[in-house]
């Protein structure tokens, strides 16, 4: 927990100079394949630049659940709450299917035993969920939307204020196709996605940032443990000399 602590507000922070005077707030998304959290960065004058939201239950950590009930869509900790008694109307794993082929989906639902109404969507070739009696049909990449909307409100009821402009994490594994889906479904839920960086990229960010590499350059192994993937990355840390305001200075720089 700690760890994805340091990675959102890290996250945040670097993007934060994107922010043109018109803005005043950017959150970010680290999106998983169970659960999610919002960080938010407020230029808001007074208040903590820097902050995790919590949700209805004041919990940082939020579950990445759709659910269709009795004429209602619900989400997160409330969809969390039919799992038990209706698992085939809570949609959960939606970013690991999204740009996925559906004879890919369908095996990687299968796998993990979702009683989920999945079908192909022949325009696309991708698969689709019924959601209700009424034939209703959603993608993953419009379930993620819904998803991405509710962290959006996490974070405007957080900060208090409209924010639009997001930063996303992904996982490294992640091809064109998956990044491409996810844009689709920010652009859905009316987020500006200023950037999609990697989670390992963060990591990284979060551990070199307050380090001097002026003396001694250092490979470190990253090792993330999630609930769905599992993956290292190694990264090379160093420093370069540069020029401001006619000084020379040590910048840090990493590769991975």
């Amino acid at each position: 927990m700690a760890r994805l602590f340091t990675k959102l507000t890290l996250i945040v922070s670097i993007l934060a100079f994107l922010l043109s005077p018109s803005h005043s707030a950017v959150f970010s998304v680290d999106l998983g394949s169970e659960s999610l959290k919002v960080a938010v960065v407020n230029l808001k004058p007074g208040q903590s630049p820097i902050s995790v939201a919590i949700n209805e239950m004041s919990k940082r950590k939020s579950p990445v659940l759709v659910s269709f009930h009795d004429g209602d869509r619900l989400l997160g900790e409330e969809a969390a709450g039919l799992v038990a008694r209706y698992p085939q109307k809570v949609y959960s794993q939606m970013r690991d299917l999204i740009g996925k082929p559906y004879v890919s989906a369908k095996k990687f639902l299968d796998s993990m035993y979702l009683p989920f109404e999945a079908k192909e969507n022949s325009s696309r070739g991708t698969v689709s969920f019924v959601v209700d009696e009424n034939g209703t049909e959603y993608s993953p990449e419009e379930l993620t939307a819904m998803i991405l909307t509710y962290a959006a409100n996490l974070a405007e009821f957080h900060s208090k204020i409209p924010i639009k402009d997001a930063v996303i994490a992904v996982p490294p594994y992640f091809g064109q196709a998956e990044r491409r889906g996810l844009l689709q479904a920010a652009e859905l839920a009316g987020i500006n996605v200023l950037s999609l960086i990697n989670e390992y990229s963060g990591a990284a960010l979060q551990y070199g940032i307050d380090k001097d590499f002026s003396n001694e350059s250092r490979h470190v192994v990253f090792y993330d443990m999630g609930s769905s993937s599992t993956y290292a990355a190694l990264v090379y840390f160093s420093s370069y000399k540069s020029k401001e305001y006619g000084k020379t200075v040590s910048v840090n720089q990493f590769q991975v």
